[in-house]
């Protein structure tokens, strides 16, 4: 989900945009760039990640005159290239939105946050959490990281997307974000949880050296 609209204003854009700054910052900092320039193989499946991405973040519905929906694909791109790399493919394809003109420039920090640093860090913390306290088991990960963690990672930006909402705009109280807004949210969470979940299944049992946060001898060797 992401502002299509320049109703949002006030200082919540600004603090939006400064800790958009941040993240964005961290993410270059720690990034693995010498993997990326050492390796022509991360380089090409990577710039295809963003691109694919950003061609699906073009395909949206605009459910309110202020807000529209689109896949998100935070829990690929996390798992397969950890965080950093992660939220900045979601800030390219947020790039490619703003400039073709579906996203308003002035609320690019604000949508940063709501499409790229909140579901970004929610994919991190529970695929890594998932990975590393549930059983070493393929489905368990499978089904508890990459199906119902990318239905989360959706929740947690439509969550963000009302915060900002209602933090951003006077004409939004609390009662009308809910009954114009909240009832989206089950329609949203089904469709990225499928998408997301065929796709790493797929990609961690047929290419499983295409997933830096995937071991797989851990998963499939025999113990």
């Amino acid at each position: 989900m992401n502002f299509s609209s320049t109703e949002i204003e006030g200082l919540w854009v600004w603090v939006a945009n400064i800790a958009a700054v941040i993240a964005v910052f961290h993410a270059i900092r720690y990034a693995q760039w010498k993997k990326l320039f050492a390796e022509t193989q991360f380089q090409h499946l990577y710039l295809g990640a963003t691109v694919f991405v950003t061609l699906l973040w073009q395909l949206k519905a605009d459910i309110t005159p202020l807000v529209s929906l689109h896949f998100l694909m935070s829990m690929t791109l996390t798992v397969m290239f950890r965080w950093q790399f992660a939220l900045l493919a979601s800030v390219l394809a947020l790039a490619g939105l703003t400039w073709s003109g579906k996203a308003p420039i002035e609320l690019f920090g604000v949508n940063v946050i709501t499409t790229g640093v909140v579901p970004v860090a929610a994919s991190h913390f529970i695929f890594r959490w998932v990975d590393e306290h549930l059983p070493d088991n393929f489905f368990v990960l499978l089904f508890g990281a990459c199906f119902f963690g990318s239905a989360m990672t959706a929740l947690a930006s439509g969550l963000s997307l009302m915060i900002g909402l209602w933090l951003g705009s006077s004409a939004y109280d609390f009662a009308r974000i809910s009954s114009e807004y909240f009832l989206f949210l089950p329609i949203i969470l089904p469709p990225e949880a499928v998408v997301n979940g065929m796709l790493l299944s797929s990609i961690m049992v047929f290419k499983p050296d295409w997933v830096q946060s995937f071991d797989y001898h851990r998963y499939f060797d025999d113990k």
